[in-house]
């Protein structure tokens, strides 16, 4: 037999010993992917039923965000307009931030100067008050005084109600006073016509010898019918006693007597005698009543 025969025999065997396991194995798997084939298609089926429902779906989905899209265009012109409408506020607003700006700075200064104005009223009525409470402290002590006084006029009154009384006791005293003077005058004139000059102390007739010396000056003249009440500024401190006769004069001039019938602390009151008004002038505020120790 030649060799390439042999060689081909041995290669027909050989492929008919790997051919079998290949047929069965084809066989098997023949079988099994039919099978598989036969799932795919139902598997197609059902995704292409599923694909049919997702595109059904899509389309609604789609319909609606469409929908949406409008009403989302809509509103994004809506927006728009709003955005422009803000961009004018904005505009606005910021004018009136600048304009407020400008307004708070001169509100600042304005408050600067209202403060330093409210500093300088605080510190006058700081000053007020300490004034209204020295005024306060003041208006107390007036309203004791006045209190006081009202005490000392009730008093004065008192006493004037009482030296009242008593100028007419010596007003009528002074009328009897002044007829015994007129007839001592006359007794005397008659004595002096027969006996010569008076001795000194029977001037002590007229009213009680001083015992210091003394110079007043008259503060008040009270004038009535028939008779002349005069005041000095000398009292009691400075020794004048009731019954003194005290000389009156205006500079070198005699002008009269004063015959004291009431005597105060600082005051004394007495008749005006002696006056002559035509020749030596009447008795005035500002006259000087003067008295010698030891002399009537």
């Amino acid at each position: 037999m030649h060799v390439l025969t042999k060689i081909f025999v041995v290669l027909v065997s050989l492929l008919a010993v790997l051919l079998v396991p290949l047929v069965v194995v084809y066989a098997y798997n023949e079988n099994s992917f039919k099978t598989r084939f036969s799932e795919a298609e139902l598997k197609a089926a059902s995704a292409q039923e599923a694909l049919k429902a997702a595109e059904a779906r899509a389309g609604s989905e789609l319909a609606a965000l469409q929908l949406q899209i409008q009403e989302i265009r809509g509103q994004n012109g809506k927006l728009q307009q709003e955005n422009s409408n803000a961009q004018i506020t904005l505009r606005a607003a910021q004018s009136e931030l600048a304009t407020s700006r400008a307004m708070q700075s001169s509100f600042g200064t304005n408050i600067e100067r209202i403060t330093q104005t409210l500093e300088a009223n605080h510190q006058l009525t700081e000053s007020l008050v300490l004034e209204i409470r020295e005024l306060r402290s003041n208006a107390v002590a007036i309203e004791r005084q006045k209190v006081e006084l009202d005490e000392m006029l009730r008093e004065v009154t008192s006493q004037l109600e009482v030296a009242e009384q008593a100028r007419r006791a010596l007003a009528e005293e002074l009328a009897r006073v002044k007829e015994e003077h007129t007839k001592a005058l006359a007794k005397i004139s008659q004595y002096v016509a027969v006996h010569g000059e008076v001795d000194a102390r029977i001037g002590a007739v007229r009213g009680m010898i001083p015992d210091i010396t003394l110079n007043s000056t008259v503060i008040r003249v009270e004038r009535s019918k028939g008779q002349v009440i005069a005041e000095i500024d000398a009292g009691s401190k400075d020794g004048v006693k009731e019954g003194w006769v005290m000389h009156l004069g205006n500079g070198g001039t005699y002008i009269g007597e004063l015959r004291i019938i009431n005597v105060d602390i600082n005051r004394a009151t007495g008749v005006v005698t002696m006056e002559d008004a035509k020749s030596r002038g009447a008795v005035q505020v500002g006259h000087t009543a003067r008295t010698v120790a030891g002399q009537p």
